[in-house]
């Protein structure tokens, strides 16, 4: 399987497309309450959701351990 290259710009394309949330390397698109979604996986570490509006604001070293 390709490992997704998680950048800022990247990200910001994702958004634009509609995308929420990235969980195990897949992009989801969230209707409903977005923190809701998160919270049920509050104890995950392994299939821990990341909010792509948060993100964006990582430093580039941060970015490219995912």
């Amino acid at each position: 399987m390709e490992q997704l290259q998680v950048n800022r710009k990247t990200i910001e394309k994702w958004i634009s497309e509609g995308y929420d949330i990235i969980q195990d390397g897949k992009l989801i698109k969230i209707e409903g309450d977005l923190k809701e979604f998160i919270d049920q996986f509050e104890a995950e570490t392994e299939n821990k959701p990341y909010l792509l509006k948060e993100l964006v604001t990582w430093p580039d070293e941060e970015l490219e351990k995912l």
